[in-house]
């Protein structure tokens, strides 16, 4: 399908603002229900924290890699909104939305968040019947921080130049090595971690700006003018 074809199956109803707090606000809800039920807490409980964020990346990145490149039953949608959908109308050469109606494109879907905590439950359960009720509530928490993190960094990657989040200079950073990635030739084998790159470095999947350039045979374009 082509960009202006995608555009175009976008619903006139639909309202990107409304789809940004379903998402991000379902998380920032969560994480405060999580927060209310925690108390004293202590260091080795907080040492949750950490754990649960690099347990996190790593799911990013095999979630990115296996199911949104690859179509795969029960998951075929995700790969669906995924790669035939948002790389096509994002590549590395357009990442920017040219309007806001784009987040429909951009954001995670409803159901994907629903899903997300639904896979938090299991281990939560679980490490509060091992270690305390605390660490359970701060599994939560930490996976509902770590939602609202993926969908406001994703978000700001795709944000135009002219933007003001898009002139910070982490965002910068991540943003380049989250555009190597929407390379047609490149997004199969490199950079699957949106938010943090730990995964793509522990599994040598993450690709600088050099090898960029090594691999593809071509310069990297200024940053922020895509």
């Amino acid at each position: 399908m082509r960009p202006d074809e995608l555009l175009q199956t976008i619903p006139k109803n639909y309202r990107p603002w409304l789809h940004l707090a379903t998402t991000a606000g379902s998380g920032l809800i969560v994480l405060g229900i999580a927060c209310g039920f925690i108390e004293h807490l202590t260091a080795w409980e907080l040492l949750t924290i950490p754990a649960v964020f690099v347990l996190a990346n790593a799911a990013e990145w095999r979630a990115h890699k296996h199911l949104l490149h690859r179509r795969t039953f029960p998951f075929h949608i995700l790969y669906d909104r995924h790669t035939p959908q948002h790389h096509v109308l994002y590549t590395f050469d357009r990442m920017a939305i040219e309007s806001y109606r784009e987040l429909k494109l951009v954001l995670v879907p409803a159901f994907g968040v629903a899903a997300i905590v639904l896979a938090i439950a299991p281990p939560a359960l679980l490490l509060g019947w091992l270690v305390s009720e605390n660490a359970a509530w701060l599994v939560v928490a930490t996976g509902a921080l770590y939602v609202v993190f993926y969908e406001v960094a994703h978000l700001s990657y795709h944000l135009p130049a002219s933007h003001p989040v898009s002139r910070w200079s982490l965002v910068r950073k991540l943003r380049e090595q989250h555009r190597r990635h929407h390379d047609p030739r490149l997004m199969q084998r490199f950079n699957f971690n949106v938010t943090v790159p730990l995964w793509d470095w522990v599994r040598g999947t993450l690709i600088s700006e050099s090898q960029f350039v090594k691999i593809t045979g071509e310069k990297q374009l200024p940053r922020g003018s895509a």
